[in-house]
């Protein structure tokens, strides 16, 4: 296929992918595919009202890539917009909108959608840490409250794509391959994908490192005291240098409770999601 579009979901190696991508185009002779940068995407996309109101830009730069390369790549978590949206209560409540608004664009370029799950109960932890690295002080408990148990699933998200594109084009990864490693993970990705691969794969930078068990904990005593975007964005650099997950304890901070809920009720569907990934 030629137009490979990765819309999330949030939390499943979107930065890794991307900034191996970026990374990757910025080699000499590295450019199998043409990449359109996170960057650009914010622009081009947003948080899926670009596909709705100016779906030129989008079309527009496809066409000029397409035009120079035989295949190209677009990676934007927020394609599919907000997974969480007050007033509503399913899990990406605008993905059938947007995922309409995306092929009105693409269907005629040959395209490709890719869509990583994991376990939701990881997922839901991993998001709210992810409130959290943004200047949030509020517990698990607390933002769990906002949340629609029973709205937690990722079905009607991978129907609305299947229906929408026709399932012989959604692609479904499962973000449980990084635990083989990152190269590991950005192979399962490209190979899922139909992307090639390169003759050596070594990338060792971490993207969006998560906090720490302490790191957590220092961030919900410092972030009331931020003051604005730039004070965020510093402290979140600080502890992601210094009180990383991946030098630290992994904070853990969903109930075993809640936990054993989200899998007694999620798991089949993970299962049924995983084998669709192999």
């Amino acid at each position: 296929m030629r137009t490979v579009i990765h819309v999330g979901a949030h939390k499943t190696g979107t930065s890794l992918i991307q900034k191996y991508f970026r990374d990757r185009m910025s080699l000499p002779g590295e450019s199998p595919v043409s990449f359109i940068s996170r960057t650009d995407t914010n622009k081009l996309i947003g948080w899926g009202q670009h596909l709705v109101e100016h779906p030129d830009r989008l079309r527009s730069r496809l066409e000029t890539e397409l035009a120079r390369s035989p295949k190209v790549f677009v990676s934007h978590e927020n394609t599919l917009g907000h997974p969480f949206v007050d007033g509503k209560t399913s899990l990406y409540p605008d993905a059938q909108e947007l995922a309409k608004a995306l092929a009105s664009i693409t269907l005629d370029l040959d395209p490709c959608v890719v869509f990583y799950v994991r376990p939701m109960a990881d997922y839901i932890e991993s998001f709210y840490l992810q409130t959290v690295h943004q200047g949030a002080c509020h517990s698990f408990e607390e933002w769990y409250a906002t949340v629609d148990p029973a709205a937690l699933t990722w079905q009607p998200t991978v129907d609305a794509l299947d229906d929408t594109f026709g399932a012989e084009r959604v692609v479904i990864g499962d973000f449980s391959t990084i635990s083989a490693g990152q190269n590991e993970f950005l192979a399962h990705f490209m190979q899922r994908c139909g992307l090639p691969l390169p003759g050596t794969l070594d990338y060792r930078p971490v993207r969006n490192a998560s906090v720490s068990a302490r790191g957590l904990e220092i961030a919900l005593r410092i972030n009331p005291f931020l003051q604005n975007i730039k004070e965020r964005r510093a402290t979140r650099k600080f502890l992601q240098e210094n009180f990383s997950n991946v030098t630290g304890e992994r904070a853990r901070p969903m109930p075993a409770s809640i936990r054993e809920d989200l899998d007694a009720r999620t798991a089949g569907e993970y299962r049924r999601l995983s084998e669709r990934a192999r």
